[in-house]
């Protein structure tokens, strides 16, 4: 009887044991966690159930910026279930982190093909894609995901972006405008359709854009710099100067500053 009863107790310990795992990260009491999660497979060492703790284990060492034993971790949980599409996600992302797009797109296309309408795997592709110049493959994936969740601006702002790096102005305006008109909170809208206006050579629409990005987040140094290079192309310089000077009091590299102060628009030396 106690022999039967063996079992059942393992089962019970493996469950509390893991229970208490999640409460340590919940509580980023990240190398208890670590400790009782190795502490559940040691019980059932051939579970392929093991799976979602490698899962677990890889997040905790992601968080402590271990990024060789998440990686490890990842991959033995992909030994044990190959079509997991937490794993592959995962695993991909931290490949990006870690500069490896070749492998992060393995993972992608494998996990896409599980699951064509994944919507952090189509993002992740097309901008893997994008950074590869396969402007095609990426438009298609984005489009793909836009008409999936039509209220994902971040995937909105991509393709406008992508468009206009493969000069396609009109299509990127397009996306530009939509995003304005839905999310006019969004400063990052608004920054954005200011350049495609500043590459259009149109100063007065670019500054207004541009003005509404940085009255809906004036501490943000990226929009300050932004405004000064299209005050210095259309040599406005004391107010270029004004704008490097405000972005640099908040956090800008003073040296990249200059540097742009110095540039004009083609990456020649302004006069």
């Amino acid at each position: 009887m106690f022999l039967a009863l063996q079992p059942v107790r393992a089962q019970d310990d493996y469950a509390a044991i893991i229970r208490n795992a999640m409460k340590a990260m919940e509580q980023d009491s990240l190398t208890k966690a670590d400790s009782l999660i190795n502490q559940a497979m040691h019980l059932k060492p051939a579970d392929k159930a093991n799976a979602v703790l490698y899962q677990y284990l890889g997040e905790i060492y992601v968080r402590q910026k271990r990024h060789k034993d998440a990686l490890q971790a990842f991959s033995d949980g992909l030994t044990l279930q190959s079509g997991s599409q937490n794993l592959l996600i995962d695993r991909a992302s931290l490949y990006l982190t870690m500069g490896s797009e070749t492998r992060a797109l393995t993972d992608l296309d494998n996990l896409l093909t599980i699951n064509p309408d994944h919507l952090q795997g189509l993002f992740y592709r097309a901008y893997v894609y994008r950074k590869q110049h396969l402007m095609m493959k990426a438009r298609r994936d984005y489009e793909h995901l836009i008409t999936l969740q039509p209220d994902n601006r971040e995937a909105r702002i991509s393709l406008a972006m992508l468009n206009a790096d493969d000069n396609r102005p009109q299509e990127a305006m397009e996306q530009a405008d939509i995003i304005v008109r839905y999310w006019p909170n969004y400063a990052t809208g608004w920054i954005v359709r200011g350049g495609l206006h500043q590459k259009r050579r149109n100063f007065e629409l670019a500054l207004y854009d541009m003005n509404q990005a940085i009255s809906l987040e004036p501490d943000n140094p990226d929009f300050y710099i932004s405004r000064a290079i299209l005050y210095r192309d259309f040599k406005k310089k004391s107010l270029a100067r004004a704008d490097f000077a405000r972005a640099v009091q908040l956090g800008a590299n003073p040296a990249e500053c200059a540097s742009l102060m110095l540039t004009d628009r083609r990456g020649k030396e302004a006069k």
